[in-house]
């Protein structure tokens, strides 16, 4: 991955470099090719200042003038009549074509100009022609052949430099991108290693089989860069291995539940045939010790039942009829509910399909009624509602009994957690059954404090599509 982030880091500064490189080699091109312009106009309306004058002793001055500037430049100067006779020249034998053709455009009053930018590759010489005289009066030309070899000489240098502190800077750019990229992908190959270490620690696994020639891969093929398909398979295996050991654990909980009912029911008939006979003095330890053999029973149904909860969901399940299934949870209750001193109204709106089945939401009504029965206190009033949203159904309990004090409230639904002002006997799953329960299902289970200071749990399940007609 390192590779691919230095890769793009690089591209961006380089283009960075040479947008900044190339407009200031070409500015420095059109700044040396405006000097040199100015320069040689100048020189050429001097001379053509000089001809304007008709003066015998001017001439003398043009022919010296033209003689030095020849001399200091090297740079051949023509000037001539209006008729293209040479009143003075300088560096020329003749006059060649192109100098000519200068000539004819002066004469027609039509000045030449330098090029607009000098490149270390521009032509060696350019023409410079001014006409003389002024308005639309010609009464001559001049012709000055300019050498561009000193103004390329110096362009090319400073592009010599100005690549050599591009490369400079590129280079330092590079560096940086280096140790940026490798910073960038240094922590997913820290969190791979921690993450096959962890696998290492805590799970003990056989030696892997060689893979069979031919067969299918043993490691998932993944895309991308070498960390992030190396973090991946890691993930994976993790993963796998959670699940395992999730499932293990799962099963050990069922097994272990399945293999101490039979103990804890042999026990349970013992205990019954020796209290026909137990003396009236040890007839209340034997009654302690039946209530502890019938709690051990509660907690190894409530274990077979988390654990059936937390097993994975069929593919099908029919809907409940929610508001079936509350009033018939309703007056199961009813007589524990009475004799609680709880009163209990039920409103559901009719015509509620939850996408959960019948004999889960009865598990969780059963939890919940349960627990009112158990905690709630005499006086107490319980109301059960039943509301549909567009994709959901909002099923809700709520009390204003005791309530669950507010640092309790996240926990009431973890396993063996009970309430520190519970009052009663009881095993501290059942809420974690119901969640478990509403979870499998697709749904939330909160729980939270009513307005009336008790327990509300609110089961929030998808609804089940309406059934078309066949």
């Amino acid at each position: 991955m390192w590779r691919r982030v230095l890769l793009v880091l690089v591209v961006y500064s380089t283009i960075a470099v040479v947008a900044l490189a190339v407009p200031l080699a070409l500015a420095l091109g059109r700044e040396r090719a405006q000097r040199l312009s100015e320069s040689r106009s100048s020189a050429a309306a001097y001379f053509a200042d000089l001809a304007a004058r008709r003066d015998p002793a001017v001439a003398v001055d043009l022919a010296q003038a033209v003689d030095r500037y020849h001399a200091l430049y090297r740079e051949p100067v023509l000037v001539v009549d209006r008729d293209g006779t040479p009143r003075a020249s300088a560096g020329l034998a003749g006059v060649p074509p192109d100098v000519g053709a200068a000539v004819s455009e002066a004469l027609r009053n039509q000045r030449s100009r330098v090029p607009e930018s000098v490149t270390p590759w521009s032509p060696a010489e350019v023409l410079v022609a001014v006409p003389v005289g002024t308005g639309t009066q010609v009464d001559g030309a001049v012709v000055l052949v300019a050498s561009t070899t000193a103004a390329a000489a110096d362009v090319g240098r400073a592009w010599w430099i100005i690549g050599g502190g591009a490369a400079a800077l590129l280079g330092v750019a590079s560096l940086i991108a280096v140790a940026l990229s490798r910073w960038t992908a240094r922590p997913l190959s820290g969190l791979s290693a921690r993450v096959a270490a962890l696998q290492d620690r805590v799970v003990d696994r056989p030696t892997a089989p060689a893979p069979v020639e031919g067969g299918p891969p043993t490691v998932e093929r993944h895309a991308g860069p070498r960390e992030v398909r190396t973090l991946a398979a890691a993930f994976d295996g993790m993963a796998r291995e959670v699940e395992a050991a999730a499932a293990a654990q799962r099963r050990f909980v069922a097994d272990s539940a399945h293999a101490l009912r039979n103990p804890l029911a042999a026990l349970r008939i013992r205990l019954d045939t020796l209290g026909m006979v137990v003396p009236e003095d040890s007839a209340a330890v034997h009654h302690r010790t039946t209530l502890e053999v019938d709690r051990l029973e509660g907690i190894v149904v409530d274990l077979l039942a988390l654990a059936t909860a937390e097993t994975r969901r069929p593919d099908a399940v029919a809907a409940a009829d929610v508001g079936a299934v509350v009033t018939e949870r309703h007056e199961f209750w009813a007589a524990a509910l009475s004799a609680a001193e709880v009163s209990a109204t039920v409103d559901v709106r009719p015509g509620l399909r939850a996408d959960l089945a019948a004999g889960d939401l009865t598990q969780v009504l059963d939890v919940l009624l349960g627990n009112v029965v158990q905690h709630a206190g005499p006086g107490t009033r319980v109301e059960v509602t039943g509301r549909g949203e567009a994709a959901h159904v909002l099923l809700t309990v709520e009390d204003d009994g005791r309530g669950v004090p507010e640092p309790d409230l996240p926990l009431v639904t973890t396993r063996f957690h009970r309430a520190t002002n519970t009052v009663g006997q009881g095993t501290g799953l059942g809420m974690s059954i119901a969640r478990a329960l509403t979870e499998r299902a697709g749904g939330r289970f909160e729980v939270g404090t009513g307005p009336a200071g008790g327990l509300r749990v609110t089961l929030r399940v998808p609804r089940a599509r309406p059934e078309g007609p066949s």
